[in-house]
């Protein structure tokens, strides 16, 4: 008999956001312009258990148990075949060992890769189901366990049971297959068990309007902003990632975002020299950066990335070289769709922000709005 544990199963995703081990095989190699463990945010920890029940005759079904709170990883909730996806398969019982053995695989259905902080880096927990309870006898007599976990660790209790998937999985697809054996003695009828999925979680976030060049009256020093864009299935928060200008005349330090950046999923938010509108030509800033970084007219780069460990991953990177191109007094950057290549800004897939394309005093810009550019 086939179990189908997909359609009614628990599921738990969870970006890891905590930092883990250095990676330095992907290191950005720059310099921290200042603490950016200090200053990483803690992120809310929200649990909702999944019920689930089976039978020694291949019956296996889950269903949400509503919000619980407790000592676990940080856990984003979703439902069964909209975050992540477990299925079942080849299921059998044998009455003389008494294990319940079923196989299980895990699929992503997030637009971000699941099992990674970058989309190129493995998390080096892997992708972890565990048991937040159980298995336990329902009916019947005698005590269940899990038999073949690949590890213990704690998530809302201590020593909890888990099995990992070691790969990054991509938008829809599916891991390889892993067996699961549960230890049901014979004299039990019904047993049920939790399980949350958790894993770390690709920040889609894409550098997707700049300003290198203020127009009018306002200074380099003050009107200079840029946008990010986050293409992601969650919200996320910038608070201690990393932004960082590569201009000809150097690399310069990594600066920490400091404070509190919340970019919903579609959403956009935009990072300036300064925050104040009557002095940066109006454009609606949500983090100041200050003197961190300084863009220049030509040869320059931009980039955000992620504290990870000791080390940092570049989560988006933008370059361009001409002036004349991607550094027009008062006009940003836009790139025409969030989904394309936005590595070369002075390239086809950016385009120069409309002129009816207006913010503040005369700026040419759609700062924390859809691209005047924008083509579907």
């Amino acid at each position: 008999m086939r179990v189908h544990i997909a359609p009614k199963t628990a599921r738990r995703l969870v970006p890891a956001f905590m930092l883990m081990g250095a990676l330095a095989a992907c290191s950005d190699q720059q310099p921290l312009g200042g603490s950016a463990e200090a200053a990483a945010p803690q992120p809310v920890r929200v649990l909702q258990a999944y019920d689930c029940a089976g039978s020694l005759d291949g019956q296996v079904s889950c269903r949400p148990a509503g919000a619980r709170t407790g000592a676990a990883s940080p856990i984003i909730i979703g439902g069964q075949n909209t975050y992540v996806k477990l299925t079942s398969s080849n299921v059998s019982y044998d009455s003389i060992s008494e294990i319940f053995q079923f196989d299980v695989t895990v699929q992503n259905l997030l637009n971000e890769g699941l099992g990674t902080p970058d989309g190129v880096t493995t998390d080096p927990q892997g992708i972890r189901v565990f048991f937040h309870s159980g298995p336990t006898v329902t009916s019947g007599t005698g005590v269940a366990s899990v038999y073949n976990a690949d590890g213990y660790d704690t998530f809302t209790a201590s020593s909890q049971p888990y099995f990992t998937y070691a790969e990054i999985l991509d938008k829809n697809e599916v891991s390889a297959a892993k067996t699961w054996q549960l230890l049901i003695p014979r004299t039990a009828a019904t047993f049920a068990f939790q399980l949350y999925v958790e894993s770390d979680v690709q920040y889609l976030l894409v550098i997707n309007e700049v300003l290198t060049n203020p127009g009018g009256t306002t200074s380099d020093v003050n009107g200079e902003w840029f946008e990010v864009y986050n293409g992601g299935t969650f919200a996320v928060n910038l608070q201690g990632l990393v932004i960082a200008d590569s201009a000809a005349s150097g690399r310069r330090p990594y600066h920490v975002i400091s404070s509190s950046v919340s970019v919903p999923s579609g959403g956009y938010a935009v990072l300036g020299a300064v925050a104040d509108t009557v002095v940066n030509g109006g454009a609606d800033v949500d983090y100041a950066y200050g003197s961190a970084l300084a863009l220049a007219n030509s040869m320059d780069a931009l980039k955000i990335s992620r504290v990870y460990g000791t080390d940092t991953l570049t989560l988006d990177r933008v370059s361009y070289l001409s002036a004349a191109i991607s550094a027009q007094n008062g006009i940003s950057r836009e790139l025409k769709n969030p989904a394309l290549d936005n590595a070369n800004m002075d390239g086809s897939n950016w385009a120069d922000a409309s002129a009816m394309a207006v913010y503040g005093a005369a700026g040419r810009g759609t700062p924390r709005a859809q691209n005047s550019a924008y083509v579907p």
